[in-house]
């Protein structure tokens, strides 16, 4: 029995240990299979992944080749007038006064961009990269190069259209640029800096944004993208991953003069829109409804019993528009145009503008917290009158150079005491916290040359200012009572 028994202990160790052992092995069998199983998961995810890097890569490579041949290189020559320095004889003012100053053209050359919207020679751009020249120059995708006639400028979205004679030209199509949406991809393609056919890829960071131009009276719902955009890249491409137009690339905002991650493009149906009239009738015509509008805030909705801030408030009707015919009045509040939601001024002055005149238009209004219906039909915007743009902050008065905080005139007799008429402008105002108080600028300071070109009037100065872009460095030379000329840099605000 002893015998037996020490042999039945013995085998239940061994089981025992058997079973042990047989775990430990079945353990780490399951386990070589959970890791081969683990491994053969992993490995075809990583392909996955890899094969969807690959073709989202391909995405953009197919989308460059299609778009870069109907993206051009625009430069415009133009000849500016520089006085040149002269220097008296002792005798001069003896025999007859001091003569006026030699002036001599000094040419300038700029670079740009444009997409061919049009087989027959038909280009898109900004206004900007075109206006003034005395002689454009297109560079095509194969090097070519051949010389494009302005057909027409619109400095108020800064659009224009030029053509080349050229036939079978390879066309970039529009897309429905509504249909964009804030976080999509997209690509700018263009000349930045002469560096021909780059392309950049971002998203879209907002939409409808305004106050970009430096140009009074705009009309802007530009395309916010961080789609690396730098000078020279205005006029071209902003497209979608189906390679289809969404917009043109305008302006960048910048501290430096380069890429900071901020960059606007007119959208492509309202450059459609432009070019079309552009290229019927050589310049573009606006409705014009006559009316002075504020966006709704928050107090003036509670006084007027309104629950929200939607709508856009009707402040004054002008004397000469068609509104003042209509049974539409002061403190109306439009909440739709032709049955589609008003959303803020900009929005109804922009769809107001893109309509042709004679159009009747239906406001829908709020008046005394009930809504009723009134039928409008649009008049021309005249060229030049403010008043008609419809906004509360534009002033008649204001002027390109509002945006770096002076306003100038014509040197009037109170100054003509001090200064030569006719030898520059007089900075009449120099606004508080401004860049021009920055940089040491004061009122009655005279203007006499911008970027060394000189000045004679508002209206050359006024020109001159609106050829530059924000975020551009400038220099004037300043004359301060008798004192030496001397001269004064500043960088042009984005905002």
């Amino acid at each position: 029995m002893t015998e037996k028994r020490k042999l039945g202990f013995a085998g239940a160790a061994l089981l025992v240990t058997g079973m042990v052992l047989g775990g430990l092995f079945i353990s780490n069998w399951d386990a070589s299979i959970v890791e081969k199983e683990e491994h053969r998961s992993i490995t075809p995810v990583v392909a996955a992944d890899q094969r969807s890097l690959q073709d989202f890569s391909e995405t953009f490579a197919t989308i460059a080749e299609k778009v870069k041949p109907s993206v051009v290189l625009i430069t415009s020559r133009r000849a500016v007038r520089q006085a040149q320095q002269r220097f008296w004889g002792p005798f001069e003012d003896f025999f007859g006064g001091r003569q006026p100053p030699d002036v001599q053209p000094r040419p300038f050359r700029g670079l740009g961009s444009g997409v061919i919207v049009s087989d027959d020679g038909y280009i898109l751009t900004n206004n900007h990269v075109v206006e003034d020249a005395e002689k454009l120059t297109v560079q095509l995708f194969d090097e070519r190069e051949v010389e494009a006639e302005i057909v027409g400028l619109d400095p108020r979205t800064d659009l224009a259209v030029i053509k080349v004679e050229l036939d079978d030209l390879p066309v970039l199509p529009f897309g429905d640029s509504d249909k964009l949406r804030v976080g999509e991809w997209v690509m700018a393609v263009g000349n930045p800096f002469g560096r021909n056919h780059t392309v950049t890829a971002g998203i879209v960071s907002a939409k409808g944004r305004s106050s970009v131009l430096p140009v009074r009276n705009s009309y802007e719902d530009f395309i916010q993208t961080d789609a690396a955009i730098n000078p020279g890249n205005s006029g071209g491409a902003l497209v979608d991953l189906d390679g289809s137009l969404m917009g043109i690339n305008t302006a960048i905002a910048t501290r430096t003069g380069g890429y900071q991650g901020i960059g606007f493009a007119v959208p492509a149906n309202m450059a459609r829109g432009i070019m079309t009239r552009l290229v019927r009738d050589g310049r573009v015509t606006r409705g014009y409804l006559g009316v002075m509008i504020s966006n709704l805030d928050e107090v003036v909705a509670e006084s007027m019993g309104i629950e929200n801030t939607a709508g856009v408030l009707i402040e004054r009707i002008t004397d000469d528009g068609p509104a003042k015919d209509s049974d539409l009045q002061p403190e109306d509040v439009v909440v739709a145009l032709n049955g589609k939601v008003v959303e803020d001024t900009d929005d109804l002055r922009n769809r107001i503008a893109d309509m042709a005149p004679g159009t009747v238009v239906e406001l829908e209004v709020i008046r005394d917290g009930a809504p009723r219906s009134i039928s409008i039909e649009l008049d021309e915007l005249p060229d030049g009158d403010p008043s008609r743009t419809a906004s509360r902050e534009e002033s008649p008065n204001d002027s390109p150079a509002s945006t770096i905080g002076i306003d100038v005139m014509d040197i009037s007799r109170q100054w003509s005491r001090i200064y030569e008429q006719g030898s520059g402008v007089v900075i009449s105002v120099v606004r508080s916290g401004s860049v021009a108080e920055e940089r040491g600028l004061q009122r009655g300071d005279l203007v006499r040359e911008v970027n060394g070109d000189p000045v004679s009037s508002v209206q050359e100065f006024n020109a001159m200012f609106r050829r530059f872009e924000p975020g551009q460095a400038i220099r004037f030379r300043i004359q301060r009572g008798n004192n030496a000329q001397f001269l004064v840099g500043l960088r042009i605000p984005e905002e």
